[in-house]
């Protein structure tokens, strides 16, 4: 099947724009089309010209202060229904073979309660993280892209005490919790009228600014880290999202991001800061059977410079997230105490 124009809006897309099974949708170039369905990829039966592409994408653009050009052949932004739009178009890419990627939030638990329910992680677990967000513990979630970590994060964003105040940070608008005070923030690329870019380091600075008793950063994957870990070693909690393969993966990341923020950084002083304001590391995975937690880490005091000591507390296994450590206060550093 082969489309060369279509007047509807966002063209032959919108209808699996509004398939509610649909959970990614993938536009190469126009000449293939990938839907993502129940964790399963599949090749929609489409093929449309170059020019319909760009049609699109402008479309999905429009009313979000950003657009795809020579200067910005990159773009993140937000749908009106809260799907996360990614375009590359020339000269990253081919000169006829713009790149559309959407990821719908199909499935969202309204707390940790009903992830559990789902089956993402246990009750027992659930009133763990729960006691965790109470006590102002620093959480990190880690996983691959679509794991489910924002889910999880609006889902402890909820259990956060109604007095706390909360400043997020974000690429693009992801976070979905009302709480009585929160401020959100999110990037900006340079604009066309000469406006300077702000970046996702540029927020965390202002964050702190703001007095709050945490800080949410959306998506930690470069020199941010620094400066989230510094306004965590200011005394207040956070939490964060970080792509890795474990727990463990998550806290070496971080260090490694850290030290993109500047030539004077040493390791060892990034290790020490990880392990005095993270307190827990909650890893989620997307298999066959949907999303789980794999696995819950304490990070106690360090006993190694050079490896991060860690404590598990829930594990997977047998298809079951399992309790194997102590309580909250044996995980907790304390850094993000009131």
């Amino acid at each position: 099947m082969t489309v060369t124009s279509d007047p509807v809006r966002y063209g032959y897309l919108a209808e699996l724009l509004d398939d509610p099974m649909i959970e990614e949708i993938i536009v190469i170039g126009g000449r293939r089309t990938f839907i993502v369905r129940n964790g399963v990829k599949e090749l929609v039966n489409v093929v449309v010209d170059a020019a319909a592409v760009r049609r699109i994408a402008d479309q999905l653009l429009a009313g979000t202060g950003r657009r795809v050009d020579q200067a910005n052949p990159i773009v993140s932004a937000q749908l009106p229904g809260g799907s996360r739009v990614h375009i590359t178009g020339p000269p990253v890419t081919h000169p006829d073979r713009m790149n559309i990627q959407i990821r719908k939030f199909v499935v969202t638990a309204s707390d940790l309660s009903d992830l559990a329910s789902r089956g993402t992680l246990s009750k027992e677990a659930a009133g763990f993280l729960r006691e965790a967000v109470e006590q102002d513990a620093t959480i990190l979630v880690a996983g691959a892209p679509g794991a489910g970590k924002t889910t999880l994060v609006n889902c402890l964003l909820k259990e956060v005490p109604p007095d706390r105040r909360v400043v997020t940070c974000e690429e693009v608008f992801e976070i979905d919790v009302d709480l009585p005070d929160m401020t959100q923030m999110q990037t900006r690329d340079a604009g066309l009228d000469g406006g300077a870019a702000i970046t996702l380091r540029d927020l965390v600075r202002e964050a702190l600014r703001q007095r709050p008793d945490r800080i949410v950063v959306g998506e930690v994957r470069g020199p941010e880290a620094l400066d989230m870990l510094m306004a965590l070693n200011a005394g207040c909690s956070g939490i964060a999202t970080i792509h890795a393969n474990s727990g463990r993966d998550a806290l070496e990341k971080l260090v490694s991001y850290g030290v993109l923020a500047g030539e004077n950084i040493s390791i060892p002083f990034l290790r020490r800061t990880v392990a005095a304001v993270v307190d827990l590391v909650v890893f989620i995975k997307r298999d066959g059977d949907g999303r789980h937690v794999h696995e819950i880490l304490g990070v106690p005091e360090q006993l190694d410079a050079e490896v991060f000591t860690v404590e598990p507390l829930f594990t997977w296994s047998r298809s079951s997230l399992v309790r194997v450590g102590g309580p909250l206060s044996s995980a907790s550093n304390g850094s993000g105490s009131q």
